[in-house]
C-alpha cells in the first residue's frame, strides 16, 4: 500500500501530470462537435473511397499526399467506419502537438508562462477541421523541431536523424510545410556554420536530409513520380494560390509581432531561439497561400515557443503595458475563431442526424450522390459514393478539361440526387457557369434546402 501511495504521489498525481490531464480533457469537450466540414470531407471522402476499393490518384483526384487518407482509412480498419474514429488521430494531433511546444517552449525559458502556451495553442484549435492534413502534420513538424533543437545543441547526428526523419513524415501528410521547414533547418546548418565558424554543423547536414528523403521516396514504389508531380506538385503551385486569395491582414498583424520578438530577443540569440525565429519566418511564409486563421494559428507555434522568454524581456521597461496590451491582442486575436465557431457549434452537438441527411437517405436510391461545388462532407455521412474523382470543384482551382470530365462522369453514372452549396464557394469567386453545374441546374429539380446547401433530383 506505501509503494502504491509512493507511486500515485510521486510519479502519477504531479502537478505537470494533472495539467496535461486538464489540458486534455479541456480539448476533448470542445472538440466533441460533430459537423459536416468542408476541409475534414476532402479527408473523409478520400478515405471513404478507400474502403470502397478506389485507387487514390487513379480512380479519385487530389492534390495532398496520402498519409491523411491512409491513417483515417486503417483506424476505419480497427475502430469501424465512424466520424469519431477519424476524429481520434487529429485529437492526437493536436495534443501531441501541444506537448511538443510546451517542451520546446520550456527548453527556451523556465518562466511559469511556458505552461500556458500549449493551452493556448489548445484554445486556438477549437475552430480548426482537425480531421485535416493540415492538422496531422503538425505534430511531426513541432517534434521534428524539438529533435533538431537537441541535436544543434549537442551537435547529435542521432537527434539531427529523428528530427530529419519526423519532418519527411510530415510530407506525407502536407508536402509544401514539411519541406518548407526541412529547408528552414538545412538554411540554420548553413548560417551557424558561417557564424560560428564550426564544421560540425554541416556534418549534421546529410543526417538531416537522408532520413527526411526516406519516407516521400516510398511513395515512387506505389504511385509513378511523374503521377506523383502532377497531382502534389504542378496542380497545388499553378492552381491553389489562384482560388484561395484572402486579406493579408491577419498576416500583417502577426508578422510584426514576430519581428517586434525578433527585435526584443536580438541579444539573447543562442542557438535554440535562433532556430525558432528562422523556423517561424519560414512557416509564416508557408502560411502566405491561404493566410486565413486557421493557417496562421496553425503556422504560430514557434512564436508559442518564444512569448514567454519575450514577455520575460519586456516586463521591466517602461513601455510594458503596450507591449502587455499588444500580447493581450495578439491572444484575442488568435482564440477569437474558437469562440465564434463555439458559438454556432457548441459542444457535444452533432449534424450526423440533420434534416438534410434524413432527407437524402430517404429520398436518394442508389450508391451515388454529387455533393459540390466543395461539400465532400456529403458523401462520407450518407456512406454514398462520389460519382466523378473530384472532390472539390471551384472554378479557377479546377481546370476546364477536369470540369468536361466530371461532366462526363456525372452523365455516365447518374446520381439520384445532387447537393449543391454556392454560399461556400463566394470567397472562391466560383462561376456557376462551367460544365458541371450547368448539367445539375438543367437536369435535376430543387427538392429540398436547409442550411444553405439544396438538394436536388434528377
Amino acid at each position: 500500500m506505501n509503494t502504491l501511495y509512493y507511486y500515485l504521489k510521486n510519479k502519477i498525481l504531479t502537478v505537470n501530470f494533472l495539467w496535461w490531464l486538464l489540458l486534455f480533457l479541456f480539448m476533448l469537450i470542445f472538440h466533441s462537435r460533430h459537423y459536416i466540414n468542408s476541409d475534414e470531407g476532402v479527408i473523409l471522402e478520400g478515405a471513404w473511397d478507400l474502403m470502397n476499393g478506389r485507387v487514390l490518384y487513379f480512380d479519385f483526384f487530389e492534390f495532398v499526399p496520402p498519409a491523411s487518407f491512409y491513417a483515417v482509412f486503417w483506424i476505419w480498419k480497427i475502430f469501424g467506419v465512424h466520424y469519431g474514429a477519424a476524429k481520434l488521430i487529429g485529437l492526437l494531433a493536436v495534443f501531441f502537438s501541444a506537448i511538443g511546444i510546451g517542451k520546446i517552449s520550456r527548453t527556451v525559458s523556465k518562466n511559469k508562462l511556458a505552461y500556458l502556451t500549449p493551452a493556448l495553442f489548445i484554445a486556438s484549435s477549437f475552430c480548426w477541421p482537425i480531421i485535416n492534413h493540415n492538422t496531422f502534420a503538425l505534430p511531426f513538424i513541432v517534434w521534428g523541431v524539438y529533435f533538431f533543437i537537441k541535436a544543434v545543441n549537442d551537435i547529435s547526428r542521432k537527434n539531427c536523424a529523428i528530427g530529419g526523419a519526423l519532418l519527411g513524415l510530415s510530407i506525407l501528410f502536407l508536402q509544401h510545410k514539411g519541406i518548407i521547414v526541412l529547408f528552414a533547418l538545412f538554411l540554420y546548418l548553413i548560417i551557424i556554420r558561417l557564424i560560428k565558424r564550426n564544421n560540425a554543423f554541416l556534418k549534421l547536414i546529410p543526417f538531416l536530409i537522408a532520413p527526411a528523403a526516406l519516407p516521400a521516396c516510398l511513395l515512387i514504389i506505389k504511385w509513378p513520380a511523374a503521377l506523383l508531380y502532377e497531382n502534389l506538385i504542378a496542380f497545388p503551385l499553378f492552381h491553389y494560390m489562384e482560388t484561395n486569395k484572402v486579406s493579408y491582414y491577419l498576416f500583417a498583424f502577426f508578422f510584426l509581432m514576430f519581428v517586434c520578438a525578433v527585435w526584443k530577443l536580438r541579444k539573447n540569440l543562442n542557438k535554440t531561439v535562433g532556430l525558432l525565429i528562422v523556423v517561424q519566418l519560414f512557416l509564416l511564409v508557408s502560411a502566405l497561400q491561404r493566410p486565413d486563421s486557421y493557417h496562421i494559428a496553425s503556422a504560430l507555434f514557434p512564436l508559442y515557443c518564444l512569448a514567454p522568454l519575450v514577455i520575460e524581456k519586456v516586463k521591466c521597461q517602461k513601455n510594458y503595458n503596450f507591449y502587455r496590451a499588444a500580447a493581450l491582442l495578439a491572444v484575442i486575436i488568435i482564440i477569437f475563431p474558437s469562440l465564434s465557431s463555439l458559438a454556432v457549434f457548441s459542444p457535444f452537438s452533432s449534424m450526423q442526424n440533420h434534416e438534410i441527411l434524413r432527407f437524402i437517405n430517404k429520398n436518394c436510391p442508389g450508391k451515388y450522390i454529387y455533393a459540390g461545388p466543395f461539400s465532400p462532407g456529403f458523401y462520407f455521412e450518407t456512406k454514398k459514393l462520389n460519382p466523378t474523382p473530384y472532390a472539390i470543384l471551384i472554378t479557377n482551382h479546377q481546370t476546364k478539361k477536369q470540369f468536361n470530365e466530371a461532366r462526363q462522369y456525372l452523365e455516365d453514372n447518374s446520381p439520384s440526387c445532387a447537393v449543391l452549396n454556392y454560399g461556400l464557394v463566394k470567397k472562391f469567386n466560383h462561376d456557376k457557369n462551367n460544365p458541371v453545374d450547368n448539367y445539375i441546374l438543367e437536369n435535376y429539380k430543387p427538392a429540398f434546402s436547409s442550411g444553405g446547401a439544396t438538394v436536388y433530383k434528377k
